[in-house]
């Protein structure tokens, strides 16, 4: 890790930590999320945390739910979001795929070992492929139609179209989350080694500066990705692969009540 990164990590925990205080809040898991998970950020590129906290017990027995979100965003381009824990086990529950995402983030910077270990071995039983499918396909559909269609295809928004075909590509094949970083999402999903490449090219292109945001994208990768798109858009309002879904929360009561007792009793 380089020193900026370093010092970055350092000021993220830092604010995590004072988040913790002035909400009187526990983190159990903080990740990055956006361009720098996906791995086509710039040095430039703002840091967008999300991350997932209990309550101690009182916030939980009043009539009147309290707000389950906390925002803050600091001088140094972090950028916070964090969900309370029992919003997150109904979005969890219902296969919330930007939810999954945080939980498959290859940047780490806070987490109780105990709650991501058994938010991951329950995936299996609440992962939706066909939601999560949907969810990527409106990914690509929105840029196409307010960004490729008007615009001689910008470096920035190209790679977000073609995201999110290839994560439609993985749920299609493997019907479970595709994998965050967009460099492996690319490796497992593209199979012609030429297109790859220049997909790994338009990565480093596009991490370089913010400069490159609206450079040319090669005219073979907007034909793979139409060809895709086209692929989807036939197959998608018929998606119904067969999926062992749970609709019972009672390992996710179990959770949320070992984990707000757990932070309760705590000293002060």
């Amino acid at each position: 890790m380089n020193t900026n990164n370093s010092n970055m990590q350092s000021a993220i925990l830092s604010h995590l930590e004072d988040i913790e205080r002035q909400y009187d809040v526990r983190v159990l898991l903080a990740v990055e999320s956006g361009s720098r998970a996906w791995g086509f950020h710039s040095s430039e590129s703002d840091w967008d945390l999300r991350f997932v906290y209990v309550n101690k017990l009182d916030w939980y027995l009043n009539v009147n739910e309290g707000r389950d979100v906390i925002e803050e965003m600091y001088n140094d381009n972090v950028d916070l979001v964090g969900w309370e824990l029992r919003k997150t086990l109904r979005l969890f529950q219902k296969s919330n795929p930007s939810l999954m995402e945080w939980l498959h983030s290859p940047i780490i910077y806070r987490a109780d070992k105990e709650f991501l270990s058994r938010m991951k071995a329950l995936e299996p039983s609440y992962f939706n492929p066909i939601k999560t499918m949907y969810h990527y396909a409106s990914i690509y559909i929105k840029h196409d139609k307010r960004y490729l269609q008007n615009y001689a295809y910008p470096l920035k928004r190209f790679l977000y179209y073609l995201r999110g075909i290839l994560a439609c590509r993985w749920v299609e094949e493997h019907k479970t989350m595709p994998p965050v970083l967009f460099s492996e999402l690319t490796q497992n999903t593209v199979e012609d080694e030429s297109i790859r490449q220049k997909i790994y090219e338009l990565i480093d292109l596009k991490r370089q500066s913010k400069k490159n945001d609206n450079a040319e994208v090669y005219a073979e990768l907007v034909e793979y990705a139409r060809h895709w798109a086209n692929h989807f858009e036939q197959i998608i309002p018929n998606y119904r692969p067969e999926m062992n879904h749970c609709d019972n929360s009672s390992n996710l009561d179990i959770l949320l009540k070992e984990m707000v007792l757990s932070f309760s009793s705590q000293e002060k």
